[in-house]
């Protein structure tokens, strides 16, 4: 069998994050190409780590799992080869901290553990989409305030208090632009296909989430 070409290894992973996270995917779209594949390859990772919850009922195999991308950080930091995995070799290929997989791995495993999705680490897959595409900014305690809201508006949790924040500098709008989507989770569970686009579109134009 081929090895698949890296450039159908994104298209992949892409494909990916397009079906399962696809109001990510969608602000993902209007950044730049390479960094537009840094954060696919983040999503994709943060995808891998949010399963677990799914497809893994025993506590001690789901420990497992987490502990295997805790290796896969490891060898990062070690500059050994990477897995035969395809968002492994994402990572190694986007240049993702190994700090960061830890990190995610880490929130996913304590929010499990403890049956709390509030647990998630939101705070910090938003933070660190937002450092992919610039070095410094001042929308970090926004941040704090919104990536936790929205995912639980996602999620159909109720009773949600939503913040109000500035509007979100035009640099990170692709990290941050499909938090929007918050207002039309708390009209309706699943908003369409089209009406994403629109609000997404929407909030990269106004800086409005």
């Amino acid at each position: 069998m081929t090895k698949p070409s890296f450039n159908d290894n994104w298209k992949q992973l892409d494909q990916r994050v397009r079906r399962e996270d696809e109001d990510r995917w969608l602000s993902s779209r209007y950044a730049p190409l390479a960094e537009r594949r840094r954060l696919i390859a983040l999503y994709a990772l943060n995808l891998e780590l949010a399963k677990v919850r799914l497809v893994v009922s025993e506590p001690g195999l789901a420990a497992i799992r987490f502990q295997w991308w805790r290796d896969v950080a490891a060898e990062m930091a070690a500059g050994k080869r990477a897995r035969g995995h395809d968002v492994v070799q994402a990572l190694y290929e986007a240049e993702l901290s190994p700090k960061l997989v830890t990190g995610l791995a880490d929130g996913h495993e304590a929010a499990l553990e403890a049956g709390n999705r509030n647990l998630e680490p939101e705070t910090l897959l938003m933070r660190a989409a937002v450092g992919m595409l610039v070095k410094a900014h001042a929308w970090g305690a926004h941040i704090e305030a919104l990536a936790p809201v929205y995912a639980a508006a996602r999620r159909g949790d109720e009773d949600e208090y939503s913040p109000a924040v500035p509007m979100v500098p035009r640099a990170i709008r692709p990290a941050v632009a499909h938090a929007a989507l918050r207002f039309e989770y708390g009209r309706e569970k699943t908003p369409g296909p089209i009406r994403k686009r629109i609000v997404v579109m929407k909030a990269m134009g106004n800086g409005r989430v």
